[in-house]
């Protein structure tokens, strides 16, 4: 019963998680730091309910304490269901956080709080019973995390894609008060079986030694080390966590596809370290970690990036690997079981710091997403050190003294100017990185030692190989991070690690569009088929990049942009890196905050033509191609207007859907292919790219319609539009 009830508990509160991060995600562009953030909170929350079972427990004893957990169960109920409250709109800024932290607290805050305690009471209420697995109460921890991992694994797989976001929210409603009515049970088996001598609050202060009779797993009393070290073994790999999460998401879309899959394995190296008996931790993830760190630092060293089928399996194994090595040495240190609610805190403590150094801390220390490189280091000084203690100083010496030769000699590369250009550059750091390789790897089991050795491969890269392009400019906001950079001639506009524009600054090419909007591909064609049409008329373009498509106006016309980054326009503004917005034709009107909000307030039939391209890096929004976002574009637009959309992407095969929306509304979908060959993309910076063009009639797309280098978008018959509450991206990776 204890079990099941901590399996149920846990199942619901990670359940809920990606549900309600699913629900918020269209108010704020599908950016991935909506679940960094909801994440930050829901681990806050855990921390919460750890500190309310700790104090709870240890002042007012196993019974009463059970007595007002049931009751506070119960109200924490009257919040149900879970849905985001009637007039809740995020500020048209990019100071959100504050925002979606609050609507969190008013929305879920309370279920997931008293429910969050649960898991760590159940362990203690056992350990005060007369039971025979009084002993180890943490083998309830496994079960707890079994079910977290089974709420995770559900949503996108099983939840998603066949139930709507209401439906799910009074399911869950339900399942909570299935929660609540198996720890009643519990709470009146505590309240009959529990022992005496462990019900009143000074007995919960001093302990006698009956609570330990015969247990096979804790130590003595923690000391400062003890906690500073569980909060640290939990800090990290929280931190990585959101890193790699940040890094799935970011090209490809913030969904919960990829919000779960890094969760699910945290939650399993909890499951399977805990069910694990007695104080040593596995050493064959501690060999493995060992090896795949030393090859992705000779990977950054080198500066080489992987294609997708190699990197996501890389980043996810490595973290996975480091998530158990870190939580292996975690339940290899846990205390008795009358310190099991402290150890709890101390480890959710280290949990929430982890995702407030992501959420909060590093988007203003860091220009870029660059905390997650360092967290990986910190993770290697976290090592179990197993290495003989003999030797004396003159030993440790030699040991740190052999450590340093491979960055010693990576330094001297470095300041004599020998790089990439340089055979004897070449030469030298491949040597470097092997002997760093094999020395590295020897030291593996002294922490510290080989943490300090790979942090001196990986930092002294881009001192070796320095980049040729020159870095203008580096941004960061709630909505992704950004870079301005100079290279072939050209400025070019960063979000991630995809291209969002580009200018020549020279005179005679400054008003060029280019890279997806490059004349010779189809949003010029678009432009020029449409030309007729559009002459005085109102054009939108959710989306404002750097301003490129403003070189397609023409005196006499109203131009629209609607950006949800106000960070962007800033960029976009700036004269020193780019000036379409100031030498196209048409000065434009920029309406700040997500597209789905602000063109609600747009009068109806007022747009003759309206461009979606609010791809975040290369992920997908979401929420703006759904079958509710194109019936929004189709009331904006007049009769015979047109909706151009860029469904350019390297991950995700994006015509299906597309063919699906337009069949849904009805309307006539064409799509332009555009491959240049290489030297054209080099040179011209003319990029490879796929764009759909909506129209009522066919006609209403101009010259298009006729044009062999456009064909109408092929339908599938099985494919279903996604709606604001359902979403299947399984159905259109690219495998």
């Amino acid at each position: 019963m204890f079990a099941l009830t901590a399996l149920t508990g846990a199942l619901l509160l990670f359940w809920v998680e990606p549900l309600f991060a699913r629900m918020v995600l269209p108010l704020l562009g599908g950016s991935p730091a909506v679940w960094n953030t909801c994440l930050m909170f829901f681990q806050a929350g855990l921390l919460g309910g750890y500190l309310y079972a700790h104090l709870s427990t240890r002042f007012l004893g196993s019974r009463r304490q059970a007595l007002v957990h049931a009751v506070l169960l119960g109200l924490a109920g009257l919040a149900l269901p879970v849905a985001i409250p009637p007039g809740w709109t995020p500020p048209a800024s990019d100071s959100v956080i504050g925002w979606l932290l609050a609507l969190l607290v008013v929305a879920v805050g309370a279920p997931f709080l008293v429910l969050s305690a649960t898991a760590p009471l159940l362990q203690r209420w056992l350990s005060t019973i007369d039971h025979p697995s009084a002993a180890n109460p943490y083998a309830l921890y496994a079960a707890s995390n079994a079910g977290s991992f089974l709420g995770l694994l559900a949503f996108p797989t099983v939840l998603e894609p066949t139930l709507r976001l209401g439906q799910q929210s009074r399911l869950w409603s339900i399942g909570y008060v299935l929660a609540a009515g198996l720890t009643w049970v519990c709470v009146a088996y505590v309240i009959r079986h529990a022992r005496r001598d462990v019900q009143a609050p000074a007995d919960e202060l001093h302990p006698t030694p009956r609570a330990d009779v015969g247990a096979p797993v804790g130590r003595g009393a923690p000391g400062p080390v003890d906690r500073l070290r569980w909060v640290a073994l939990a800090f990290v790999p929280s931190s990585l966590l959101l890193g790699v999460t940040t890094y799935l998401t970011t090209d490809v879309a913030a969904v919960p596809l990829l919000w779960v899959a890094p969760l699910a394995l945290y939650l399993l190296t909890f499951v399977i370290v805990f069910a694990r008996s007695g104080h040593t931790a596995p050493r064959l993830p501690v060999e493995l970690h060992a090896l795949m760190v030393t090859i992705f630092a000779l990977l950054i060293f080198w500066q080489k990036s992987l294609p997708d089928r190699w990197a996501y399996p890389l980043h996810l194994g490595l973290f996975t690997l480091t998530a158990l090595v870190l939580h292996g040495e975690l339940a290899a240190s846990r205390p008795s079981p009358r310190y099991l609610t402290e150890f709890y805190l101390w480890l959710a403590l280290g949990g929430a710091l982890g995702g407030v150094f992501n959420a909060l801390a590093a988007p203003a220390l860091f220009d870029s997403v660059q905390e997650y490189v360092p967290m990986l280091l910190l993770a290697c000084f976290l090592r179990p050190s197993r290495g003989p203690r003999t030797g004396g100083a003159s030993t440790r010496v030699r040991t740190i003294a052999t450590a340093t030769i491979p960055a010693l000699l990576l330094a001297l590369l470095a300041s004599h100017g020998f790089g990439v250009r340089h055979v004897l550059g070449v030469s030298g750091a491949l040597i470097a990185s092997v002997l760093a390789a094999v020395i590295a790897l020897s030291l593996r089991d002294r922490g510290p030692v080989f943490g300090a050795a790979l942090a001196a491969v990986v930092f002294a890269g881009p001192r070796v190989f320095p980049t040729r392009d020159s870095l203008l400019a580096a941004r960061r906001s709630f909505f992704g991070s950004y870079r301005v950079v100079q290279s072939r001639g050209a400025n070019l506009f960063y979000h991630g690690t995809t291209i969002h524009g580009a200018q020549f600054p020279d005179s005679e090419r400054r008003t060029q569009p280019l890279t997806y909007f490059h004349p010779d591909g189809p949003v010029g064609q678009a432009f020029r088929a449409l030309g007729p049409r559009l002459k005085g008329r109102k054009i939108g373009v959710v989306g404002l990049g750097v301003g490129s498509l403003l070189c397609y106006a023409r005196p006499g016309q109203e131009w629209t942009f609607f950006e949800i980054d106000p960070l962007v326009e800033r960029i976009a503004r700036n004269p020193a890196y780019f000036t379409f917005l100031r030498d196209c034709p048409v000065k434009p009107r920029v309406v700040l905050g997500d597209a789905r909000l602000t063109l609600a307030r747009e009068r109806p039939g007022s747009y003759a033509l309206l461009v979606l391209d609010a791809f975040s890096s290369d992920a997908v929004p979401v929420h703006l191609l759904t079958r509710e976002a194109l019936r929004l574009y189709e009331r904006l637009l007049e009769p015979g207007g047109a909706l151009l959309v860029n469904i350019s992407n390297q991950h995700l095969r994006l015509e299906p859907l597309m063919a699906a929306l337009a069949t849904d509304l009805g309307v006539v979908g064409l799509i332009g292919e555009h491959n240049p060959g290489a030297a054209e993309q080099v040179l011209g910076l003319d990029y490879s790219c796929d764009w759909v063009i909506l129209v009522k009639r066919k006609e209403d797309a101009g010259e298009l319609g006729a044009d062999p280098k456009w064909r109408e978008v092929v339908t599938l018959r099985s494919r279903q539009p996604w709606t604001d509450d359902y979403s299947d991206l399984f159905s259109v990776i690219r495998w």
